[in-house]
């Protein structure tokens, strides 16, 4: 159970295996390796321990010593990924998983270090395998239920951008709360994930559809499994408050599953942030950004207490205060553009028009959904002080043809639903 050593600080399962590989090791190796076992017990300490930046340097010293010790690649892949360093714990991780491709632990980690990536894809492939050689076990299934029900909900969010998609978003919402057991889902995702990456023109809000509901389908899955005998009771709690969240949309009960789930591990940065983002959804800003802090404390590379504390100072147009986390959630999760725009919009805020320019423009080219023309048009003004006239025309007439269409398409379509106001 590797995945906990780094919440709770104390995992001797996995550290029994690992003295006793080392221990054997150790009397075969020559002069130059002796070092080996030692910097690997000085490393693993660092990790129980949280500290994973300072285990790093030793992990690789290690595993330069012996680049195809499962151990050495797996635990540099995980510090570096616990680090921010997502792209840097790819390759190690995937080491671990070829070292030993019946096991579970690099394949999870390798999962969400791609979808951090956002490398959706790859990472449904990753999660799912994670499931498959650990023959279901708690940890895997708590893993790919909390994955599938994450991209359900961020899917959402992007529906909910456009208007044609906010009836598609209240179509899903009413089909996630009773998905039923469609079919192929499972086999399905990873190709929808693909189809979905690579329409640049905006949302195939089809595709989005069925990608969610497939999404919807296996957390319910997943759920049901490790509901179903479960030791792990954090776990569980966890999982209710999820589902509660991402496919009910109930914040207050989805928030006393977390709190139930806190109870049992107190300094588990990811239920805080879980706890953290269900008391903003239910409007209790300060208990939210109280358990946010508390979980950046604990692990201060942690996205979901950084997007809660992000979004509470941006609400508040408290733009200074923003800026920071959303800085540190851009570097860390670069397949975020949601990330990457709201860093725009605060740059441009607190007068930062080059930098701001720089987020935005790419986000804008790969599809980021515009259907009213303001980023265009906040982009016209950025070029504007900055002396870019040329370019500036181009967006103001880009603004002006997405509001024009968009009123257009307004007068044909009501809005309704519970996000008509939106």
């Amino acid at each position: 159970m590797i995945r906990w050593c780094w919440r709770t600080g104390a995992r001797t399962c996995i550290g029994i295996v690992l003295w006793s590989s080392i221990s054997l090791f150790a009397p075969a190796q020559n002069q130059g390796r002796d070092a080996f076992p030692v910097l690997m017990k000085q490393g693993f300490a660092l990790h129980q321990q949280a500290r994973f930046a300072e285990a790093i340097p030793i992990l690789d010293r290690a595993r330069r010593l012996e680049p195809e010790d499962y151990f050495a690649n797996l635990l540099l892949g995980i510090d570096l990924l616990r680090s921010g360093r997502v792209a840097e714990s790819v390759p190690r991780l995937e080491m671990a998983a070829r070292i030993k491709p019946n096991e579970e632990f690099p394949e999870e980690y390798l999962g969400e270090a791609n979808a951090v990536l956002g490398r959706y894809s790859l990472a449904v492939t990753s999660y799912q395998r994670a499931v498959l050689r650990s023959k279901n076990s708690e940890q895997a299934l708590e893993a790919w239920a909390g994955f599938a029900l994450e991209r359900f909900y961020r899917i959402g969010e992007q529906l909910r951008s456009t208007q044609e998609g906010v009836a598609v978003a209240q179509r899903l919402q009413e089909a996630a709360a009773h998905p039923g057991q469609a079919s192929g889902c499972a086999a399905s995702l990873s190709s929808l994930e693909h189809e979905l990456a690579v329409e640049k023109t905006g949302m195939n809000v089809s595709v989005a559809y069925r990608l969610s509901l497939c999404y919807a389908v296996e957390a319910g899955r997943a759920a049901q499994q490790l509901q179903t005998g479960a030791q792990d009771m954090a776990a569980v709690h966890r999982l209710r408050g999820d589902v509660l969240l991402r496919l009910k949309g109930n914040a207050a009960a989805a928030e006393q599953e977390y709190r139930a789930a806190v109870d049992i591990l107190p300094h588990d940065p990811n239920l805080l942030a879980s706890l953290a983002e269900a008391q903003l959804s239910a409007g209790e800003t300060d208990a939210a950004q109280a358990s946010a802090r508390a979980s950046l404390a604990i692990n201060p590379h942690g996205r979901a207490a950084l997007r809660t504390l992000a979004a509470l100072a941006m609400n508040n147009r408290d733009y200074d205060q923003a800026l920071p986390w959303l800085q540190q959630l851009a570097a860390e999760a670069p397949g975020d553009r949601t990330a990457s725009v709201e860093l725009a919009k605060a740059l441009a805020q607190t007068g930062e028009s080059a930098e701001s320019l720089q987020r935005l423009a790419p986000a804008l080219a790969a599809g980021y959904p515009d259907e009213k023309g303001a980023l265009h048009a906040m982009m016209a003004r950025m070029l504007r002080k900055l002396g870019r006239d040329d370019e500036a025309l181009v967006a103001e007439k880009e603004a002006r043809r997405l509001s024009d269409a968009y009123q257009t398409h307004s007068k044909d379509i009501a809005p309704a639903g519970p996000y008509a106001n939106r």
